[in-house]
């Protein structure tokens, strides 16, 4: 039993732990540092949605390009939770993977990729409303597939009430609809997420 939860820890440590990234340049833009190739593809549809949260500008915030199992990610630095929440920071990831079967970010419309960017973002919204054993049962949850639609659904319906409901359905549709991503990848992401017909409930119920 006790070896069974001290694997479950360190499982959930290594999910904040972040990974060495490839040597690369970033560009310094107050609390946010943005790795170069990102910044040129694209930063300027990332700033759409960061310039409306204004509550995230005092984080410290880096994007890194690297291999993902995902499309992107957003997590806490897991030794700066240790330094206490006035220190914390925050690490978003995005893949670059070329044999991915999901989808990748340059195959993601303009305004699709704002609503991804808008849920990452409010994944950091909520990582910041919660103390460090918060955030560690955020690492709880995503160990199992119900723990993770919670986390998901909760996250969706933040982005939708941030006043970015119709790119978060726009990156939802692209997903399902739109893109060449394997039937296993849709089937998780149908799964996990708020579907599209979901989301526009939300943004209806939110007018």
């Amino acid at each position: 039993m006790v070896i069974k939860v001290l694997l479950i820890f360190l499982g959930i440590v290594l999910m904040f732990i972040t990974p060495l990234q490839a040597k690369g340049r970033f560009h310094n833009l107050g609390k946010l540092q943005v790795d170069t190739a990102f910044y040129k593809a694209y930063f300027n549809d990332f700033r759409i949605p960061y310039e409306q949260f204004e509550d995230l500008h005092t984080c410290r915030i880096k994007i890194i390009s690297k291999p993902l199992k995902t499309t992107m990610a957003a997590r806490p630095s897991f030794l700066s939770l240790l330094w206490g929440k006035s220190s914390r920071r925050y690490i978003v990831f995005v893949n670059t993977k070329k044999d991915f079967d999901g989808v990748l970010l340059n195959d993601v419309p303009k305004t699709a990729r704002i609503g991804l960017f808008a849920h990452e973002l409010m994944h950091l919204r909520d990582y910041e409303t919660k103390g460090v054993w918060g955030v560690i049962k955020r690492g709880f949850q995503y160990l199992s597939v119900s723990g993770k639609t919670k986390v998901e659904h909760y996250t969706d319906r933040l982005t939708i009430a941030s006043g970015f409901g119709k790119e978060l359905f726009s990156w939802s549709h692209f997903v399902l609809n739109g893109s060449t991503a394997s039937d296993e990848y849709k089937a998780f992401k149908s799964k996990v997420y708020l579907s599209p017909d979901v989301i526009l409930d939300e943004i209806s119920n939110c007018n």
